[in-house]
């Protein structure tokens, strides 16, 4: 009974979303790097197929709960938009510099850079530095991700952006500005 409920749920939303939208099913990704472009086949949700996301519990840590707009109102959760940048940033030196991935990438970057902005407009610097250094806190692989995004993936705007946040974000959270692009 509850893999029919699934079903016609997932039916449902895929039906409501038809027109010009995709729903998306992710689940964590902890094996290889081999992995992440092949889609797992998932029995309890109708044998829908879902994509392994790195970092996904990074990302889904301490969701936001928000309504999307239709119809009547659908209540979600989404990601904090600090965590989602945070996630951008580590998840897209991963990516392949070639193809389709190429573009999601360029996407990808090019919505943090966004959202660097939009944190500093809306003074949540300290929001992004709370997410940035317990991504720091995560080990030298995740610092060495966040130095590369930092360095050679964002733009010199992006850069800015980000120095600026980071800066403003650590005053505000009690640390000290940081020095370099990248705290240990």
């Amino acid at each position: 009974m509850e893999n029919l409920c699934v079903r016609r749920w997932i039916g449902r939303c895929l039906n409501s979303f038809a027109a010009g939208y995709r729903v998306e099913f992710l689940t964590s990704n902890r094996g290889s790097d081999d992995c992440i472009a092949q889609p797992a086949n998932m029995p309890a949700l109708g044998s829908a197929s879902v994509d392994p996301l790195r970092f996904l519990d990074f990302l889904i840590r301490d969701p936001l709960r928000t309504i999307l707009l239709h119809k009547s109102g659908v209540p979600v959760a989404v990601p904090d938009p600090a965590r989602y940048a945070v996630h951008k940033m580590i998840v897209d030196t991963r990516r392949r510099a070639d193809g389709l991935s190429a573009i999601e990438r360029d996407k990808d970057i090019r919505q943090a850079e966004i959202l660097f902005e939009a944190f500093y407009e809306t003074r949540r610097a300290s929001d992004f530095a709370i997410a940035f250094e317990e991504a720091c806190r995560r080990g030298q692989a995740w610092q060495e991700a966040l130095q590369k995004a930092s360095n050679s993936m964002l733009s010199v705007e992006g850069q800015d952006a980000l120095s600026r946040i980071r800066r403003q974000g650590n005053i505000e959270i009690g640390l000290d500005p940081p020095e370099v692009p990248i705290s240990s």
